[in-house]
């Protein structure tokens, strides 16, 4: 357990260490991840500007706030880490965004873990990804092989079984849960 206390109000909150986000050793990775956030924020305004929409001050906090988080969000704990830094969302706002995001090929649904992650690689609505899923640590890996997901895709159509949404999620076990038998 760690805790951590909102520098606005004041309030601690006791949470779990699995929910820590990791400390960047230098002043130069800081910079590198601001930098890269950025980068990301911008292209995903730019994507969505393409579109013909936009990518709102509201949605592009709710977005940083998926990009920096450790693993998946359920979107009662995005609701949490946002009032806790003063934000007011109802939850009928933030699942508004989150199919906002789904649209527009911005997070993934992980419906093993009842949760979202941001896209982290094609930020197209149409690119079928492959998220691999532990439900150990409640990490996922997103992998975007269009020949993978074809000949997925292809098998399935010929047992005759249809991939309702374009995501294919595979539960198993990391590396580091297997490491140290957590399951």
């Amino acid at each position: 357990m760690w805790y951590d206390t909102d520098g606005e109000t004041g309030r601690t909150r006791r949470r779990r260490s699995r929910d820590r986000p990791p400390r960047p050793s230098s002043r130069c990775e800081m910079e590198k991840d601001y930098n890269r956030l950025n980068k990301l924020l911008d292209e995903a305004e730019s994507l969505c500007a393409a579109q013909g929409t936009q990518l709102t001050q509201l949605r592009r906090l709710v977005l940083e706030t998926l990009l920096t988080a450790t693993g998946p969000v359920k979107a009662y704990d995005l609701i949490d880490t946002l009032r806790a830094k003063g934000h007011k969302l109802t939850p009928a706002t933030v699942y508004r965004i989150l199919e906002f995001f789904l649209q527009n090929g911005l997070v993934h649904r992980v419906n093993a873990l009842n949760a979202f992650v941001a896209c982290s690689d094609s930020h197209l609505p149409a690119h079928n990804p492959l998220i691999l899923v532990c439900p150990g640590c409640q990490t996922t890996t997103e992998i975007n092989d269009e020949g993978l997901y074809t000949t997925i895709f292809n098998r399935l159509g010929a047992l005759g079984f249809e991939i309702k949404d374009g995501t294919v999620e595979v539960r198993g076990v990391c590396r580091k849960c297997a490491k140290e038998d957590i399951t």
